[in-house]
């Protein structure tokens, strides 16, 4: 009887984790298409084949589904950043391959659709657009603060926020407005951090 009861709770398990993907993968889908506004708790539940019943049953509202939503999207590319660490290279070569993948994370057309969606909402929900912007810069000083170090930035998190804004912030903000980015030599703004932060 015992192991039936645990089979049992394992099936519902798997099917809450299988209905929660699937309300995920709906609702980005449809916040990237129709923005937070124009997406209804109707069409997630559409899309993710389920009960509006079901759907507020795993999630409350529309912003607890935008939350989880921009949450995972940034711990899935900081998990591809992250790939690059386990590559040997010379301290500065694998800074500047973080540094790369972080630029190339924040420009690329998903990247700037969500960040749109977040600029969007940012009025309405602060919140969350605060917490989204503080724990990428969290994620990115984390990543960056031990090559930092071994590079020989005595105090790395200075330099890590610097090198933040400049190839991750900086690029998203002109891609966003419209604006050509301006070719970035990461390998020269590496090395100019290191140099100018190890003359502090």
């Amino acid at each position: 009887m015992e192991a039936d009861d645990d089979a049992m709770t394992s099936a519902t398990q798997l099917e809450v984790r299988d209905a929660r993907t699937r309300i995920l993968d709906a609702a980005a889908h449809l916040f990237r298409s129709a923005g937070f506004s124009g997406t209804s708790m109707d069409a997630i539940a559409a899309l993710a084949r389920m009960s509006k019943r079901t759907l507020y049953a795993i999630f409350p509202d529309k912003r607890a589904i935008l939350e989880t939503v921009l949450h995972q999207f940034i711990a899935r590319r900081f998990a591809l950043i992250g790939r690059v660490n386990r590559e040997p290279a010379s301290d500065e070569a694998m800074l500047t391959r973080i540094v790369r993948g972080l630029n190339a994370m924040a420009t690329d057309k998903d990247a700037l659709i969500m960040y749109r969606l977040l600029v969007a909402e940012a009025e309405s929900l602060p919140a969350l657009a605060l917490t989204a912007n503080r724990d990428g810069l969290a994620q990115a000083v984390d990543m960056l603060r031990e090559p930092l170090r071994k590079c020989g930035i005595a105090d790395p998190d200075p330099a890590a926020r610097l090198l933040y804004d400049l190839a991750v912030l900086a690029p998203m903000h002109r891609r966003l407005v419209g604006t050509d980015n301006l070719h970035m030599d990461i390998d020269a703004l590496v090395h100019m951090v290191l140099r100018g932060m190890k003359g502090m």
